[in-house]
């Protein structure tokens, strides 16, 4: 039994795929005997003013509050072996000792490089590139600093290696899905409604603004057109009013949902490893994404996927009108994915990580 800690940037009440995959880790580990700590601090900055020592306990009851009201992944409330912490930094002063440590964003990996040998041994799980997030230099800092990096897509391999030659320090280990609460309960040749489902996000990079142009483009030539997105947000006004949305949908409903459609739409321009994507090809949705790097994990142009460049709205929507004039090709596509993706699953990555977690430096 080993007692592992995760450090996140922040604590959020609403779904975060980052968050998720740790939520994920956390609950697997603790199932399989292990002692699961989940760090989430109120500010990431050293600096702590006054207001700070006043403002610290009032947040951290507050967190508390609302996790006993409720919260997006029950099941890290539920499972034995797993804590939820709320600390003002993630200084190792707040944690306790440890078997490892692992950071899980890039402005909490400085704070953990900086941790003494009793908080463990030192990890950095890597889920994207993070320039969008901060300045390119303090993000590649990270990439340098001496922790046992853990990526979760061949392309993030492929950059350590190539730019910071970390190929020692590093272990690929994609994501898994959840098979207990993702599963196809409608075979794709019974879905006979133009029902086309996608991530609604409100970063540039999540590509919805050329989603929702593609779609625009689809319902051109087919009116009778259906429509659903689903995100965390509020509706946003660029959703075209034909356009349903699906808010903060629960697990059941986020099932039900990628079963409805016949095809999902990614428009992401980057990803580390995409989710909902992913997701949706376990419930059988045949799969139209921009070809960005993370996807192509597991998305094969022609094989289980119709892939575009990422950016390009009217190929995208040629590729969703290609699906709904060839229904043969669809169901194919869809069935294909279907049985491709259900080799990610958690149990094997989280064996996988125990493993790289054993490893003596």
């Amino acid at each position: 039994m080993m007692r592992i800690g995760f450090v996140l940037p922040r604590f959020s009440l609403t779904p975060i795929g980052g968050f998720k995959v740790v939520y994920e880790y956390a609950v697997h580990l603790a199932e399989n005997g292990h002692q699961v700590y989940l760090f989430h601090p109120r500010r990431l900055s050293s600096a702590r003013s006054f207001e700070d020592r006043i403002k610290e306990p009032l947040w951290i009851q507050r967190c508390q509050r609302q996790l006993r009201q409720s919260f997006w992944f029950p099941s890290v409330l539920t499972t034995p072996g797993v804590q939820m912490q709320f600390v003002p930094v993630p200084s190792p002063f707040y944690l306790p000792d440890l078997d490892a440590i692992i950071a899980t964003g890039w402005r909490t990996a400085p704070w953990i490089a900086q941790f003494p040998p009793s908080k463990g041994r030192k990890y950095y799980l890597i889920q994207h590139y993070e320039v969008w997030d901060g300045p390119k230099e303090e993000v590649d800092a990270t990439w340098q600093l001496p922790l046992h990096k853990i990526v979760i897509a061949r392309w993030l391999y492929d950059l350590g290696e190539k730019n910071f030659d970390q190929g020692k320090r590093m272990t690929y280990i994609p994501n898994g899905i959840d098979f207990t609460h993702l599963r196809m309960t409608v075979p794709p040749s019974e879905r006979s409604v133009r029902h086309i489902g996608m991530l609604y996000h409100t970063n540039y990079w999540k590509g919805t603004e050329i989603g929702l142009k593609a779609l625009d483009l689809v319902k051109e030539h087919y009116p009778d057109l259906q429509s659903t997105v689903f995100g965390a947000p509020p509706r946003g006004q660029d959703i075209p009013s034909w356009i349903k949305y699906l808010r903060l949908p629960s697990p059941l409903e986020l099932e039900a949902y990628y079963n409805s459609c016949t095809i999902f739409v990614h428009p992401s321009l980057s990803e580390g490893w995409p989710l909902p994507p992913a997701e949706a090809m376990a419930c059988g949705a045949a799969l139209t994404a921009c070809s960005n790097e993370g996807v192509r994990d597991y998305a094969q142009h022609n094989k289980n996927a119709l892939l575009s460049p990422p950016g390009d709205a009217e190929s995208l929507a040629a590729n969703v009108m290609e699906l709904i004039r060839k229904p043969d090709l669809r169901i194919e596509l869809a069935e294909e994915g279907h049985r491709h993706i259900r080799q990610f699953t958690w149990e094997l990555a989280t064996t996988s990580l125990e493993q790289v977690l054993r490893q003596k430096p």
